[in-house]
């Protein structure tokens, strides 16, 4: 991640570079001519579909969209196994812009604003009424006022600028990660699935003692207080990373729980309950522990632990069940606080660059995946082909066919991979999260119940209210807060670390936060503070 920032930083220098060397001129002499009947269109391949195809020509949702649109897409992707920023570097810094670029335009330094101001991209404020009703509908029609205006409010910057064609999240399921635990074996020892830190610590030397050499297993963010996705934390009235608490950020390290947090990761440790490989863990090294009975509980994704160790546990133990778990409480039959989740708007955004010959047919192309043809092109493909249409008591539902369901049809090994050959149905521009997309997708009946259980009523509203966005920086502020985290969040990050392996003493903490804010961390909350200050701004 630090990478990454380094080279955004770079990536907005060259593009203020580009732009000074070219003038106003320059921007003219470089556009393209069109007719509107064929786009340049840079994207970093989805890498379950780079696996499977050569580039998105060969997608069937981009050839059925450029029949009905009656527009050609060249595109242009990097190379596999080149970082996305690194690309997105290249491209920038390159003689000629593409006529559109999906990218996460917040990560550029200064924000999807500053691209507008260094006129690398277009705002879209001017072209949306008339050329994308669609979309416009979600941002400034009935749809959006629906949704409280979120959509708006998180997919554009603080200057009020519509800087790209975002990820719109139209389901109500926001929460696609959290703790799981093997089932079967509860019911084999008469136990209840834990809810408080008691409950778990029962579990936890049970499973010891019946041969689970690690109880808990996981990577290291689950147990870092940079990690995104809610732990036990939650039990000790404790959020992770940063989050907002009555409308300011807070960072979690610093609030009293996350101390008491960390001291009982380090207890559990101390008794050989957890993982301690967790700092160097993988994914797939999670997923073999669940699998081969080495630990009995983990951080699981509905897509990702729980859809992958299922089946591949289940071919060697017909009664292996992977569930979810409610997040630890501190009283058994509450409801947790803090919990992380997805927005109303992702930041991945088709931008149209001041490259594009004609602006208001491309933003027409754009338009068109928010549409309800798109829509269902998107997520579901082409009816009679990846998809069928039922009704069920008077609701019109669209059901995946055996090309998809059955994989093995497409020359595939999952669901997912049969999903992505044909299409891009989730985390890309377009309306995402149908929930008939997700009971295609989430075929078992572990995977059914992971998603109700994390998106129950009580749990959404508490995450909301908690929930920070993606923030909107100056280049100043932005080069400035990387430059603090560079330091300050990675001593931190090894200071937690060594308490939970034992390497020192709880009673270390508090010098590692009192290190932190003096490394510049409060800073950093001001930073971020004047950030949400301005997003809360749009508000009115």
């Amino acid at each position: 991640m630090k990478k990454y920032l380094k080279i955004i930083s770079l990536i907005s220098m060259l593009a203020i570079i580009a732009v000074a060397f070219a003038g106003c001129g320059g921007k003219e002499e470089t556009k393209a001519t069109t007719d509107g009947k064929s786009f340049t269109y840079w994207a970093v391949m989805n890498p379950t579909s780079a696996n499977l195809i050569a580039d998105y020509s060969e997608m069937m949702m981009y050839q059925e969209l450029e029949k009905r649109s009656g527009v050609h897409i060249d595109f242009i992707h990097p190379i596999q196994g080149s970082t996305g920023s690194e690309a997105f570097l290249t491209m920038l810094s390159g003689d000629t812009l593409p006529d559109m670029v999906e990218y996460d335009w917040t990560t550029y330094t200064g924000g999807a604003q500053q691209a507008i101001d260094d006129e690398v991209i277009i705002s879209l404020n001017d072209y949306l009424e008339e050329h994308a009703p669609n979309y416009n509908d979600y941002m400034n029609g009935e749809k959006g006022k629906a949704n409280n205006n979120l959509y708006k409010l998180q997919s554009t910057t603080h200057a009020g600028q519509h800087y790209g064609f975002n990820v719109l999240n139209i389901g109500s399921s926001r929460i696609f990660n959290g703790l799981c635990i093997r089932e079967d074996m509860l019911k084999k020892w008469g136990m209840d699935i834990p809810e408080t830190i008691d409950d778990w610590t029962a579990v936890f030397a049970k499973a010891k003692a019946e041969g689970f050499s690690k109880p808990l297993t996981g990577v290291n963010y689950d147990f870092s207080f940079t990690g995104s996705t809610a732990f036990f934390n939650t039990a000790f009235n404790v959020g992770k990373y940063y989050y907002i608490e009555d409308n300011k950020v807070v960072l979690s390290a610093f609030q009293p729980g996350f101390k008491e947090y960390i001291a009982q990761m380090a207890e559990w440790a101390k008794l050989g309950y957890i993982d301690t490989g967790f700092v160097t863990n993988d994914s797939a090294k999670v997923e073999g522990n669940l699998a081969n009975s080495i630990s009995i509980a983990a951080v699981g994704g509905v897509g990702g632990v729980i859809g992958k160790v299922v089946p591949a546990a289940r071919q060697n133990n017909p009664e292996f069940t992977l569930i979810a778990c409610p997040l630890p409480v501190s009283e058994r039959g509450k409801t947790a606080e803090y919990r992380s989740m997805t927005g109303e708007a992702g930041p991945l955004a088709i931008a149209i660059t001041t490259a594009c010959g004609n602006y208001e047919k491309a933003v027409e192309w754009c338009d068109y995946l928010y549409s309800d043809e798109g829509m269902v092109l998107h997520a579901f493909g082409i009816e009679g082909d990846t998809f069928t249409i039922e009704e069920t008591d008077g609701e019109k539902h669209y059901v995946y066919t055996d090309k998809i369901l059955m994989p093995e049809n497409s020359g595939v090994n999952s669901i997912g991979e049969a999903l992505y050959k044909y299409m891009l149905p989730a985390n890309h521009p377009g309306l995402n999260q149908h929930p008939d997309y997700l009971n295609g997708w989430y075929e078992l009946d572990e995977q059914k119940q992971a998603i109700a259980m994390w998106n129950d009523e009580e749990g959404i509203a508490n995450a909301k209210a908690h929930f920070l966005p993606t923030l909107d920086y100056t280049e100043e502020e932005a080069s400035e807060k990387t430059d603090i985290i560079e330091i300050a969040e990675a001593e931190l990050e090894i200071a937690i670390t060594d308490i939970i392996l034992g390497r020192k003493s709880i009673s270390s903490y508090d010098e590692a936060i009192k290190k932190a804010k003096n490394n510049g961390f409060d800073r950093v909350l001001e930073i971020m503070q004047s950030a949400y200050d301005r997003y809360l701004s749009k508000l009115s």
